[in-house]
Parts: structure tokens; sequence; C-alpha cells
């Protein structure tokens, strides 16, 4: 009896998952992300609002459902929530974080909370009283995103309580701009940037003070008013006046 080589099946069934992997991969790749006001809820099929356009798209089967500090509240989609949701180009959504209602206008901190330390600030937002805060406590009077905040609260809230106590919200000040940056003055931020002492910050050491290379070229082109190709200390005076009023 001759006996078949099994080597040429293995082969193919190596190049079969490859194929099958690489096109699971350029799936997760082509993600969107959509973020904003739930509109309507039927069975799996969501309706909402993203930047002031009516969008659709299903629940897929395994989707990865993240419910952000409801807390006592029924855990349930419903019209009004806001949603942060990877939807594919088919229309389907691999993961989905809801929020219960949150304001929609920006939020700009006072000029006392510019001056507050993390405890009276937790103290200001605990509108409760609880010692805690929940997600629309935060996102009422301290950061609001429907895109970021959603993701950001639950990996500060390391004890899974569904709220940030005092030593967890400390942390989560120092990635929030406005926070970062009240904590000096625009002499103070443009003297720390300035790696090589010219007087002047060019766009990478702009990066330097803004922490990230994330919308660079927009912020610098805000920043530079006089489109000198860099920023004097009034120039970065004017571009935090603008984040932080």
């Amino acid at each position: 009896m001759k006996i078949h080589s099994m080597k040429p099946y293995l082969t193919f069934s190596l190049i079969c998952l490859t194929f099958a992997a690489s096109d699971m991969a350029a799936e997760e790749r082509k993600l969107e992300t959509l973020h904003g006001v739930i509109e309507a809820v039927d069975g799996n099929t969501i309706t909402v609002t993203y930047r002031r356009k009516t969008r659709t798209f299903t629940l897929n089967d395994m989707a990865k459902l993240h419910y952000v500090s409801f807390l006592k509240a029924k855990k349930e989609i419903k019209p009004g929530c806001f949603f942060r949701a990877g939807v594919d180009s088919k229309g389907q959504c691999h993961q989905l974080w809801v929020t219960l209602p949150i304001p929609e206008e920006n939020l700009k901190p006072s000029a006392k909370m510019l001056t507050m330390t993390p405890a009276e600030l937790h103290k200001m937002a605990d509108s409760n009283g609880d010692g805690e805060l929940s997600y629309v406590e935060y996102a009422t009077a301290i950061y609001r995103s429907p895109k970021h905040g959603p993701v950001g609260f639950l990996k500060s809230d390391k004890d899974k309580s569904g709220t940030l106590n005092l030593k967890e919200f400390g942390p989560k000040l120092e990635g929030i701009k406005w926070w970062r940056i009240s904590r000096k003055t625009p002499a103070e931020w443009h003297a720390e940037s300035d790696a090589n002492s010219d007087g002047v910050l060019s766009k990478q050491e702009f990066v330097t003070f803004l922490g990230s290379t994330a919308h660079l070229d927009t912020f610098f082109k805000r920043a530079d008013k006089d489109r000198s190709g860099d920023l004097s200390v009034e120039d970065l005076a004017g571009f935090i006046d603008t984040i932080l009023r």
C-alpha cells in the first residue's frame, strides 16, 4: 500500500489558517470608534447620534458590553444613554461602553477649579456627598468626553466599585489637560519645554508641553498666531488660555 505524505495537507491547512487570521486582523483594524447619544434600541439594532448625524449599528453576538458606573441603576441600553462603540465596516459592533446621561455641552473649568487641590475637586464634584465619584458626577464636573471618558474611568476604578475614591481620583487628574496645565504658569511651562534655551519653542519642544503628538499640527498652528514657526511665552500663554477658559 502506498502511503501518501500528510505534509501537503498540513501546509494547505496552515495557509488557510494564516489567511483567516489575516482577514480577522484586517477587520479589527477597520473598526471605527463611534461615540455620542443613543437615540433608539430595537433588539440588537442601535440607532445613535454621532457628530450630528444618525448612525445605526448591530450588536455582534460576541460583543463585549461595559456598563460604566451604573451602580444601582438597571444595566440596560436605552435612549438617552451615552455610548462609545467599536464598529466594523459591516456595521457590527464588537465592543460597547454605555453610560448614564451626562450634559452634552463642552465642559470648561472655572477659575476657582484651576486653583483647587485634588481633595477639594473631589469634594466639589461629589454631588451626593457619599465620598465617591460616579461617572455622571465625574463627567458633569471634571472631565467630559464620550469618546475617552468611559474607558479612562474604568481604568482608574482600580477596586472595580463603579466609582472613584480620592486615592483613585488623584492619579486620574494627572491625565486631564486642564488640570495638568493649571499647575504651572505659562512662563514656567515655556522655560521647562525650551530644551535649547533660545527663548522660543519649536514644534518638537511644544510636544514636551503637550505631553503627546496627538493633533500636534493643529495645536501648533493655533498657538503660533504670528506664523513665525516658533512659540514665544506670549504665544504659549494665549494657547493655554484657550484650554483653560
